[in-house]
């Protein structure tokens, strides 16, 4: 083997030897270093730079002084990476820790030894200059040592060694030795580079690997806390929602109970029935804002379930047209419905979610209508012998909804329109019903123009059911019961709600007694034969739940039904009063028919009804119509509603009735709108009436 290879060997065997020892303790230098640091970077860096002088220093030391080329060592290549690998300070740390070495007293002082330190030095302004190019230099790409830059970095690295080789031996010597150093410098430079880059490279991943597992654990637990807390939030506004409905829930059911019973008064006047179906309205609207509060509530917390049954589209169709025909009556708007010739009889469906959804609906397009008509349509889209598709659609000629706030109708608490129309509700209504919609398995669609009107549709697969016993029937007032007489125990702390149970079934003909406690109802029950128990849950002394339970550890009060009755409506609730011993359930205020239904079917009763022919609503159903006056009273009317004149329409009104009973409807209905100053409505009703008075003339 010839000089220059045997040279470039020795120097490449002794650049690796202290290459390993480097690679070896520099993951290790670098651990230690961080775990003093406290998070320090310059420490961290010093660490790896003394790493690099005491490599550097033992490459010094080692026993192999090799003359020509091979005074281009490895200590050249050392200090050379530390800057770009590990900033100033690792030069620094590197460049005072070799030549400490090197001045050790018992070195040898030669003219070697000062050539090697020379070297250092040059090798350290080599690693400063490259570090420096590659912060600096304009528009390079990265600023961080790259495979690429390492046989770059060799070269430099030989140069600065040639240099001083020059200066200590001559420029002879550089000559023999340019390949030698060039090629063993570039060749040590791209293997410990490498080595170095890939250590430090994993040194780094595995400290944002920590770092991150930090974040994420603080993250964790920042999210753990805020679940907490909004765990908590959720309960308090549910134990809020329910503490409200019951407390509304309770004086309200006084309020409607007699509300209906004041209404059934043969004795009672038309000012006195307009003045309960006033209070009973007014009672409903309150409790029709509790309840879609308490679905929001539970729609949101994905609580709320179907509760599917079998219902009789007729009546069903029959009572939302009864409703909504009154409340377009009163703004003199005309009710259209439109129903499809193949309407299945019976679905299965969930009847209460199902009418809240379509009174919404036509409730918002009576309020946004001031005039023309609202209508329902029902169509069926597709049909088999197990299931139907039905299309339903909602339409109005009102102001219409702009593009622009199509979906932002849907927000709770939303509202459009002006003060006038704002002030009906509390914007929930079609929040809830789309929410409702999507449960049932469709979604609401909207089509809108401004000042011409709206349509809300939706559809729904729904299954075709046969007829059930139990389905929603049309039937009439219940007056009474047949077969002896029955004897119903009302329990319930508050006097007003005992009060109008106890009226309610005292008129339909059962013998009432009545309890304020618990306690109270079983010494009621035990001392005078009982047949159903209409049972408060929330009361002192003995609460409603004790004394059920009490009951089915009696055997003579084990087998006697009992209805409980609470103004909570949660399912733990429910489930409470079941497993206590309740037959039934009824929720506050309760709804007679309901209660009458459970009343049935515990005691086995056959009612006794008042039932009016009713039928399913006409298509197109003009809606009322009336014996109008003279043309010239009707003009006159006009003009008074175009003034805002109302207590001059109500005085014109008894006159044309006084005069002639025929128009008592009419003077009726212009009274009624006089007196809840509906102008709009009054206005849109004469003017309507005239038009057809003078269509009449004409033809």
């Amino acid at each position: 083997m010839n000089l220059f290879w045997q040279i470039t060997l020795i120097e490449l065997l002794l650049n690796v030897a202290v290459f390993a020892g480097a690679i070896i303790f520099y993951g290790p230098v670098n651990m230690l270093a961080k775990r003093f640091s406290g998070g320090r970077n310059s420490i961290e860096r010093t660490a790896s730079g003394v790493l690099f002088g005491l490599a550097t220093g033992a490459a010094l030391m080692l026993p192999i002084h090799l003359e020509g080329g091979a005074a281009v060592g490895c200590a050249t290549i050392l200090l050379a990476l530390a800057g770009p690998l590990d900033g100033y300070v690792a030069i620094l740390g590197g460049v005072v820790s070799a030549v400490a070495i090197e001045m050790l007293p018992w070195v040898t002082k030669d003219q070697t030894s000062q050539t090697l330190t020379v070297e250092l030095l040059v090798s350290a302004a080599v690693s400063f200059i490259f570090l420096s190019a590659l912060r600096y230099f304009p528009g390079h790409r990265n600023a961080q040592l790259q495979y690429f830059h390492l046989p770059l970095l060799g070269l430099l690295s030989a140069a600065g060694g040639l240099c001083v080789l020059g200066f200590s031996q001559g420029g002879v010597s550089i000559l023999s030795s340019i390949l030698p150093a060039a090629a063993s410098n570039m060749c040590a430079t791209v293997v410990l580079g490498t080595l170095l880059l890939h250590e430090k490279r994993r040194s780094a991943t595995e400290r944002e690997l920590r770092e991150s597992e930090a974040v994420l654990a603080v993250q964790a637990k920042e999210l753990a806390l805020a679940r907490d807390a909004a765990d908590r939030a959720n309960r308090a506004k549910s134990t809020f929602l329910a503490n409200m409905s019951h407390e509304l829930r309770t004086p309200l059911n006084a309020i409607l109970g007699y509300a209906q019973l004041l209404k059934r008064s043969p004795q009672t006047t038309k000012w006195q029935s307009d003045a309960y179906q006033t209070i009973q309205q007014s009672g409903e609207h309150l409790l029709t804002l509790i309840v879609d509060l308490l679905d929001l509530s539970k729609i949101e917390a994905d609580k709320l379930e179907l509760q599917l049954s079998t219902v009789h589209m007729p009546a069903f169709l029959q009572g939302i047209a009864n409703i909504v025909r009154i409340k377009a009556n009163e703004k003199a708007l005309d009710f259209e419905c439109e129903f499809s010739p193949n309407l299945p009889a019976y679905i299965q469906a969930d009847q209460k979610r199902l009418r809240q959804v379509l009174l919404n609906l036509l409730s918002n397009a009576i309020k946004f209508t001031d005039r023309g008509r609202v209508g329902l349509e029902i169509i069926v889209l597709s049909q088999s012998r197990e299931e139907v598709q039905l299309g339903f659609g909602v339409r109005d000629t009102g102001a219409g909804i702009p593009r622009g706030q199509l979906e932002t109708i849907f927000r709770p608490f939303e509202q459009l329109g002006d003060e006038e129309s704002r002030s009906g509700g509390t914007g929930l209504g079609l929040s809830i019903s789309r929410k409702l919609v999507r449960l049932m398995g469709g979604e609401i669609q909207v089509e809108s123009t401004p000042g011409q009107g709206s349509l809300f549709s939706f559809e729904l697969v729904v299954q075709v059911a046969e007829y059930d016993g139990n389905a929603s029937r049309l039937g009439g007032q219940v007056l009474g019961y047949e077969g002896p007489r029955k004897r119903v125990l009302v329990v319930d702390d508050i006097d007003a709600n005992r009060f109008v149970l106890a009226d309610t079934l005292g008129l339909l003909g059962f013998e009432i007694d009545q309890a304020t406690n618990g306690l109270e109802a079983l010494k009621a029950a035990q001392s005078t034969p009982t047949d159903l128990v209409l049972m408060d849950v929330r009361m002192p002394v003995m609460d409603g739940l004790e004394a059920m339970r009490q009951m089915q550890l009696i055997p003579d009060l084990c087998q006697v039904p009992i209805i409980a009755v609470s103004a909570g409506v949660t399912r733990n609730e429910q489930a409470e009063c079941l497993a206590a011993g309740a037959k039934a359930f009824l929720t506050k205020p309760i709804d007679e028919a309901s209660m009458l239904k459970q009343i049935g079917s515990l005691l086995g009763l056959t009612w006794i009804k008042d039932t009016p022919r009713q039928t399913l609503p006409a298509m197109n159903d003009p809606g009322e119509h009336f014996v109008l006056p003279e043309p010239e009273q009707m003009e006159s009317l006009r003009d008074l509603a175009k003034a805002g004149n109302m207590r001059a329409i109500r005085e014109r009104a008894e006159s044309l009735a006084a005069r002639d009973a025929r128009y008592r409807p009419f003077a009726d209905k212009i009274t009624q709108l006089a007196r809840g100053y509906q102008s709009k409505a009054l206005l849109h009703m004469m003017e309507k009436h005239v038009a057809r008075q003078q269509e009449g003339q004409v033809q």
